[in-house]
């Protein structure tokens, strides 16, 4: 049996060095396993493939490639051997960060531990959950909103006055362009505008007042207006720079609402009254102010989380989870069309600064909610339950038949692709129950009766909505 002595310092970063050291012997018997190996894939004149003499071996190759194959094959055989009599449980891959000496042999190992977490005295949060009630106007607006989207458009012939729909081209350009950087911020582009409408998705688009430009101008009417974004600006790339934009109109339409009756419910959906539809569009509205409530809530009820909670991982786990938010950062460009370091130079940030700034304190606050999540789904014991099983493979079901498919998959890659989906909605439904215990928690329900099961079971029923906007700010034209 080999003899093995351990020296274990703790660091400050949630690793540990691992001083591991070995008897004299082991090195030369891995020396001697090397040379084999070495000698099968070697070709050494007068000898056949893996029959060469370790001597001979030893003498073509010489004594480091022996060594360092040896240490190779001695750590991958000796390291999670090294870990278990260290009684140490990762948190990520290890790696050895020095060999300290050769006879004996004796390596240096940085180990990341597995990450910790103290809830501290997280039952006695409270938080109020107060969702908004949904407001008349608000359905009306919404019906309103449909009646446009149902509209018919006929073309006039005079300016365009509140209510019309207007087709335009144009662009705009940086009236101060910093040396190096392209003018053209909005390349030539259309877009349509109902005037006077506070209810259309674009109303604030490409600036807020934009529209109102437009009131008074005809078909063919050409003309520039300049805009300069406040320092608050969403899009970093155009805070407080001015910008001058040229519009063309190319055409201006009168709007025809149709009529608000049963008839047009039943245009709108599977609604047999208008009664049933206001009611389908305050049910949608309830679940959408829901929904805002529940991202509010739980987002100030996870800063209340990780204020008192005691939170240790090693930084190798902080950088996987940069690694994958800036895989889906890049995803999201790549849908627009747009390559990383293009984004960059919008911004005039190295990619550097970009993931310490930016990516980092996302990637964190990901990270440490997760941990708190799971942390707390082990301390309350809150597990899939049957009922939740079953109703996560109907969930599965259902999103495959939904995924497109170009060709039809392979065996393999149909049970690869069924497992992931699966995986996915038991995480799914184990989350929501776990979001429901810390809402019970926090507004102080009698957390014995779980309602999580329940609300995990019910949620993809209530998750899509009734009524959709189709064709939104696409008037139908006669």
């Amino acid at each position: 049996m080999i003899k093995l002595k351990l020296e274990i310092q703790p660091r400050d970063d949630h690793q540990v060095n691992v001083i591991a050291e070995f008897e004299s012997e082991l090195l030369e018997q891995y020396k001697r396993r090397s040379a084999r190996k070495i000698a099968e894939k070697t070709r050494i004149p007068g000898f056949r493939p893996g029959k060469a003499p370790y001597d001979v071996v030893r003498r073509v190759v010489g004594d480091e490639a022996l060594i360092e194959q040896a240490i190779e094959d001695l750590i991958d055989e000796y390291y999670p051997k090294i870990l278990e009599e260290a009684q140490i449980k990762p948190g990520a891959a290890g790696n050895l960060e020095k060999i300290l000496s050769l006879d004996p042999p004796k390596f240096s190992f940085l180990v990341p531990l597995e990450p910790e977490v103290d809830l501290g005295n997280y039952k006695d949060i409270r938080l109020e959950y107060t969702p908004e009630a949904v407001e008349e106007h608000e359905i009306t607006d919404f019906l309103k909103r449909l009646q446009t989207n149902y509209s018919t458009a006929e073309p006039v012939d005079r300016p365009a006055q509140e209510g019309d729909l207007v087709y335009v081209k144009f662009s705009g350009k940086l009236t101060h362009p910093p040396e190096g950087e392209d003018e053209m911020v909005f390349p030539e582009r259309p877009a349509q505008f109902i005037l006077g409408s506070d209810l259309m998705e674009n109303r604030s688009f490409p600036f807020p007042g934009f529209s109102e430009n437009l009131l008074g101008k005809k078909e063919g009417d050409a003309f520039t207006v300049t805009y300069t974004y406040p320092q608050e600006e969403e899009d970093e790339s155009l805070r407080g720079k001015e910008v001058e934009f040229q519009v063309t109109v190319q055409s201006v339409k009168s709007l025809i609402l149709p009529e608000l009756n049963d008839d047009f419910a039943q245009n709108v959906g599977q609604f047999e009254s208008l009664d049933d539809l206001k009611k389908a569009i305050r049910e949608q509205l309830e679940n959408t102010k829901k929904e805002k409530a529940d991202e509010t809530f739980f987002n100030q009820l996870f800063e209340r989380l990780q204020a008192q909670a005691t939170i240790k991982y090693p930084p190798q786990v902080l950088e996987h989870e940069i690694e994958h938010l800036l895989e889906d950062f890049q995803h999201d460009l790549s849908r627009q069309g747009m390559e990383l370091d293009s984004y960059l130079k919008m911004v005039n940030k190295d990619r550097e600064s970009f993931i310490r700034e930016e990516l980092a304190p996302i990637a964190r606050r990901r990270l440490e909610r997760s941990l708190i999540m799971e942390k707390f789904a082990d301390v309350e014991q809150i597990k899939i339950d049957e009922v939740n099983y079953q109703q996560a493979i109907q969930d599965s079901l259902r999103d495959l038949q939904s995924i497109p498919m170009n060709k039809k998959p392979t065996k393999a890659e149909q049970n690869q692709l069924t497992q992931e989906v699966l995986i996915y909605n038991i995480n799914r439904r184990l989350n929501q129950m776990i979001l429901d215990r810390l809402k019970a928690i926090a507004t102080g329900q009698n957390t014995e009766e779980q309602p999580a099961e329940e609300s995990a079971t019910t949620e993809s029923q209530t998750s899509s909505d009734p009524v959709h906007e189709e064709g939104q700010n696409q008037p139908a034209e006669e």
